[in-house]
């Protein structure tokens, strides 16, 4: 996985940890995304920790879907381990569609 290291702490005074994995999705493979997506969100906010779930897309020209996937997390510890042994968004894709995404970004939430 691209997202190895561990987020230093914030200096800022409320944040949350959050991953971003961007991936493209031909479109005959969509509906079988979006379902295992569906069932992903569900099983990823069980995890300790995770605030949510969020994806965001955009249908592009070619018929294609551009998929935003975050994940919100209390603490960077929690965020670590879910991408180290966790069910990311990026392991579902390559499991349901053989789809592989972009590297999947750390970053601080400040609102």
């Amino acid at each position: 996985m691209a997202a190895t290291e561990t987020p230093a702490p914030s200096v800022l005074p409320y944040v949350s940890w959050s991953s971003l994995t961007i991936a493209a999705i031909p479109a005959d493979a969509w509906p079988n995304v979006f379902g295992s997506m569906q069932t992903l969100k569900g099983h990823v906010q069980e995890y300790p920790g995770c605030q949510k779930l969020e994806a965001f897309v955009h249908a592009e020209a070619e018929g294609a879907v551009r998929i935003h996937c975050y994940t919100t997390w209390d603490t960077p510890e929690q965020l670590e381990a879910f991408l180290e042994r966790g069910y990311t968004f990026e392991r579902m894709l390559a499991d349901v569609a053989r789809i592989t995404a972009q590297p999947t970004l750390v970053m601080e939430k400040i609102f």
